[in-house]
């Protein structure tokens, strides 16, 4: 299954945090406004139709394919810098 990195920069608050439940729906939160999600390309169209009815002129969201085969590369740091899961690297 395909895997995105889904950012965003919304000034309205309240529209920034129907955004982001949208976005917990589909994927993780791994910084206040950057997810990962992974899912197929229905749902990615699912997902898109639904944010152009949220996104108004001046927002910004951006959905980024990462290869699959950078997944053995993924980690992730919890608040325990001692215990980790995966980094991205790239480069």
């Amino acid at each position: 299954m395909p895997w995105l990195v889904i950012t965003y920069d919304i000034s309205d608050d309240r529209r920034r945090e129907k955004v982001a439940r949208l976005l917990l729906h589909y994927g993780d939160r791994i910084q206040q406004s950057v997810f990962t999600a992974s899912m197929e390309k229905n749902e990615q169209d699912e997902l898109r139709a639904q944010l152009a009815v949220l996104l108004r002129p001046g927002d910004h969201c951006e959905m980024f394919p990462v290869d699959q085969r950078l997944r053995e590369f993924w980690v992730s740091w919890k608040d325990d810098v001692e215990e980790y899961s995966a980094i991205r690297v790239f480069g």
